[in-house]
């Protein structure tokens, strides 16, 4: 919800869904550009669980995973993975915003 008030303002269109399972549920009727998930979550995926998955399904949406526990491998894995960015909470408006525009600048490269 915290993420939604943030970019909601700017313009974003921003879904939100409970857990891992209804977020891919969400995506297979909706095509979306970036999926912000959170590491721990309720559910039996977490995000990095999640993050695979919609990398193999849906292979052109971009993932940023944010989380309170910070690992380095859990930041190796999410790149690895495909995952776009690791955003470690808390984590600023401003931080978050220069995250997302990254993202669709780096999509709308050639």
């Amino acid at each position: 919800m915290i993420c939604s008030r943030m970019l909601t303002p700017l313009g974003y269109k921003v879904d939100m869904v409970e857990n891992g399972d209804l977020a891919l549920t969400f995506l297979e009727r909706q095509s979306v550009d970036l999926v912000i998930t959170d590491y721990r979550m309720p559910g039996e995926l977490n995000g990095l669980m999640l993050g695979h998955a919609i990398k193999q399904l849906f292979p052109r949406t971009q993932i940023i995973l944010m989380t309170a526990f910070p690992a380095v491998d859990t930041a190796v894995e999410t790149l690895r993975m495909g995952g776009l960015d690791y955003l470690i909470k808390p984590f600023d408006q401003m931080e978050l915003i220069h995250r997302v525009q990254a993202c669709f600048a780096q999509s709308s490269s050639p």
